[in-house]
């Protein structure tokens, strides 16, 4: 899976589980990638001290996908 194909999953989770009914489109949006970025940041951490490094890269790869969605 690419990088933004991930990003998209993420973001696709967070965006049926969380209740968007009451919430500002702009600010639902800003909440979906706050979201999928906690979780990556988790994996940027956990991954960082294994080596060789291969899958670091991918997760700053998808980390930067969900930046621009």
């Amino acid at each position: 899976m690419t990088p933004l194909e991930k990003a998209n999953e993420l973001y696709s989770k967070y965006d049926d589980l969380l209740n968007k009914d009451f919430i500002n489109p702009i600010v639902f949006d800003n909440q979906l990638k706050q979201c999928a970025l906690i979780a990556v940041n988790e994996l940027i951490y956990e991954t960082q001290f294994e080596v060789p490094n291969i899958r670091l890269k991918y997760w700053i790869d998808v980390k930067q996908e969900i930046n621009k969605l």
